[in-house]
This record gives C-alpha cells, structure tokens and sequence, in this order.
C-alpha cells in the first residue's frame, strides 16, 4: 500500500476521533486563540456568500487547472496553492487567523528583505462539526506531498483533544501543518507546538483574545458583531522584529504615524449597504477612536455613482498623505540603497516628464473613496470591487500627468521585458475608449479610466466598462450653481 493511503485513513481518522471528546464552551473563534499574539484577522461570512458547494468550488477548480498547467510543482508551490483554496472555503464560516510568533532575519547583507526563521500561525474556524470542505482539501495536500514518501504523518493528543501533524522534510524544520476538531471549531495550525496552545486556550490554561480586558471594552462598542476585525500588536510586533532586521518594523509603523500606539484595533461592518470602517488604538496616554468610512454619508452626488443594490464603502481619507505614507511604509522595509535608487528614479521621471506629482495630481485629489461590489466577480472574490477615487480640482491637469506616467510606466516594463531576452508575461495596455489595464498572459486583470471627477478602478475591463457603461453619466460632476441676479433697483421717487 502507497504510503499516501496510509495517511488519508489517518486523515478522516482524526475528523471522526478528535469529534468525540467535549471541548470547552468557546462561542467564537476568538474564544480559541491566545491573547499573546501579533496580529489577528477574524471574519464572519459576507452576507450575500452562500452554502459551501459539496462538490469542488470554481475556484478550487481553478486552482487545480492552474497547479496542472504548471507542471510538477515543489511542496512550497503545492502549499501555496491549498492555502488559496482553504481561503476560498473559510469565507462561508465564522473563522480568524493568528500571527501568533514570528521571526525572520534579513535576505540582505544590510538586513533589508526578509528571509523566515520561524513562523506560527492558528486559523480556528466555526464549522460546528461539519469539517468535509477542510478534509478535502487536507486529503488532497497529503496525497501530493506524500509520493516522494518523505512526509509523515503522526496523530497526537494536546488536553483532550486528538490531532494529527504532517511534516515534510523537504520543507523547512518549522513548517509542521496540524489540524483537528476541537468541539464546533476545526483548527488548522502552522508551526511548532501550535495546536497544543490553542488546546491549552480551550481549556482555560491559557488567556484568549476575548478574554483581553482592553479588547473586551472595545468590542463592547459595538451593538452588533462587526464582519471584519483585526488586532495588531504593533509594540510586540516591533519588539519581536527589530533585532532581527534592523529596527525597520518600527520603522514601518512611523511611516504611518504609529509612534504612539501600543496596539490598534479595527472593526469593519455594515449598517444596511454602507460599510463602516472604525479604529481604536490604545495609546499611552489611553485610547483613540477614529471613523474611516462612514455609512451615514447623504451626499447625494456621490451617492448617485453608486449602483442600486451594491454594497459599498465612502472613505475619508487624503490621498495626499495616504499615497506618500504608503510608499515610504514599503520603503522602510527597504535597504537605504533601495531608498535612495528609487528616490532618484522618481525624479528623473517626473523632471524628464516635466511633472511634478505632488503638485499636479495629489494635491488636486479629494478628501472621499468609493468602493461598491458593482459588478459582481464571477467568483465572488472578496477583493473584487470598483473604485472610485475623487478629484477635487483640475481634473484635466490630474489626467495630463497620469497619462504620461502611465505611458512612462508601459515603456518601461516593455524595455525590462525585451532586456530580459525572453516573452514578456506582463504588460500594460491602453484602448481608444481611454481604459488602461494590466494584461498577464491571457487574463486582462487590474483596469483604470480617468474621469472629470474620479479616479476609476475596478478588477478588469470589461467589469469597469460595463460599470462605465450603466453609470458613467452619474461620474459627471455635479453642475455649477447659476448667477442668481440682485433685485432690481427702486425707481426714484420723484420726490
């Protein structure tokens, strides 16, 4: 017998067995893991998400085809991809993922890039018993990684509670997979000793995230659970990071103006279709709300650009400091040599295009985004939305300057793709109808116009054409109040 069938018995084994014995009364995925952690993600199911499919999903599909297409692919590559899959399954369930420890060195001499030393990760989601989708998906990554026959896979007991843990030796020490059902939640773990922790949070030997007195007052705020949340540890993110890559996590962080905050938490919800966007950080002098998007928004000409039905999102944000903080929190994660080449670079574009960025287009960009799900993708993908970003003035000197840099930035990646000798697998086109897109292969993806007003995105041509074709008209600014005349003046009395 093949030593992969071994294992895929194992595999089933331990969705039946881990089922029988009681956990403890955790209500959420929150309830599960460890307060002590670095950053965390959890998510509730998108309202309009349905059942998960019994039988493979599109996108799973996908996912194999692409995998097949590819050729053999490496563990790493293999791993890679069942980790899109699971993410496409988990969105139908209440779940959260935790960065729970991390460390990584520099990929550089200067200790700029990062290379991983050491990685833990939890994801716990709420399937109330029904583990299928998960198996499957196990089942298939125990059956490609086992053929060279050197993974193993060993079922272990963590408190109550049975598990089974695959290593594979071609993959790195640390990189140890685990899984098993823990009462109505099926946990999936990366790393060593993992899955015991999140045993130890079950039983009350270890704190949870929930059980966090800061966390609790913040999310008390909130009269209905909010869709999206997530933790940052910013303090324990640096502290665990610095030393090994040179203080450049705090420098991340004080790009975005971070200097003060201990930790921050982010809640995002819908309030009818209008999503909201709040933030609480804890400081040292205590804690700071602030409202990102609004779904009280009323104005009605930006509200027009907005399909009926769609959900959608008005962010307040400026974009002229939003962008620059953007691009100096990449680069803080650079070597200073990377920093001062991509200085230079930006000048000589913009004095070689006779531009100044800052001048002609950010400071001519709005204070409001907008993002709606019109039109749907066909694989619901949660990131496939169109967007609308507002030009407040000038919008002829906005279009001028992106054209030309888009023009600039379409020279160069051709001019990089014929130095390299070989075909070039992507690049950046441009229609008559004014739509710029970023064609891979045979996929047009990420498409953009420039309007009198906004800013246009969406997730390809086509979806922004068809958004532009139902609604552009509403993308006309709104019209100039008319002179209103003075009352006429009185006659003379003729006294």
């Amino acid at each position: 017998m093949r030593i992969h069938a071994v294992l895929l018995v194992g595999v089933v084994g331990c969705g039946i067995v881990s089922g029988l014995s009681p956990a403890a009364a955790a209500q959420g995925p929150l309830d599960l893991l460890p307060a002590d952690n670095l950053l965390c993600w959890k998510g509730l199911p998108l309202p309009d998400v349905g059942a998960v499919p019994e039988g493979p999903s599109s996108l799973g599909t996908l996912i194999d085809l692409f995998g097949q297409l590819s050729g053999r692919l490496g563990p790493k590559e293999q791993l890679t991809i069942r980790v899109f899959e699971t993410l496409g399954v988990v969105a139908h369930y209440p779940f959260a993922v935790a960065l729970i420890d991390t460390k990584a060195t520099g990929a550089r001499a200067d200790g700029s890039g990062s290379k991983v030393d050491e990685l833990r990760i939890a994801a716990v989601i709420k399937t109330r018993g029904d583990n299928r989708p998960f198996l499957r998906i196990i089942q298939k990554t125990v059956r490609s990684m086992t053929d060279a026959g050197v993974a193993t896979l060993v079922k272990k007991q963590a408190g109550r509670w049975v598990y089974q843990e695959l290593r594979d030796r071609r993959l790195p020490p640390w990189c140890v997979i685990a899984w098993g059902r823990l009462g109505d939640h099926f946990v999936i773990t990366v790393g060593r000793d993992v899955w015991p922790l999140i045993a130890s949070v079950a039983e009350g030997k270890t704190a949870s995230i929930n059980g966090d007195p800061w966390v609790s007052a913040v999310r008390a705020q909130f009269s209905s659970e909010p869709l999206i949340e997530v933790f940052v540890s910013v303090r324990k993110i640096c502290k665990r990071l610095d030393p090994f890559v040179k203080g450049r996590a705090t420098a991340f962080f004080d790009a975005w103006n971070c200097h003060d905050v201990e930790r921050s938490h982010w809640a995002l919800g819908f309030e009818g279709r209008a999503l909201y966007c709040i933030t609480n950080s804890r400081l040292t002098s205590g804690t700071a709300r602030r409202v990102y998007a609004d779904p009280h928004v009323r104005d009605p000409h930006l509200l027009a650009a907005i399909p009926p039905q769609s959900r959608y999102a008005v962010y307040n944000v400026s974009m002229a400091r939003f962008l620059p903080r953007l691009i100096s929190s990449y680069y803080a994660t650079r070597s200073t040599k990377d920093r001062e080449e991509a200085t230079r670079l930006w000048n000589k574009i913009q004095a070689d295009l006779k531009i100044d960025a800052e001048k002609d287009v950010l400071g001519n960009l709005g204070r409001r985004v907008v993002l709606h799900n019109y039109p749907r993708h066909p694989l619901h993908l949660p990131l496939a939305f169109t967007t609308l970003i507002e030009i407040r003035k000038d919008p002829a000197r906005v279009r001028t300057t992106l054209e030309k840099l888009c023009e600039e930035w379409r020279e160069g990646m051709d001019k990089a793709g014929s130095e390299k000798d070989r075909p070039i697998t992507a690049r950046l086109e441009r229609d008559d109808d004014g739509v710029w897109f970023v064609q891979i292969g045979p996929v047009a993806g990420l498409a953009w116009v420039f309007t009198d007003r906004y800013i246009v995105t969406s997730w390809s041509p086509k979806a922004l054409r068809d958004y532009l074709t139902h609604y552009g008209e509403k993308l006309n600014p709104p019209p100039k109040p008319r002179a209103v005349a003075g009352p006429a003046s009185a006659p003379a009395s003729g006294r």
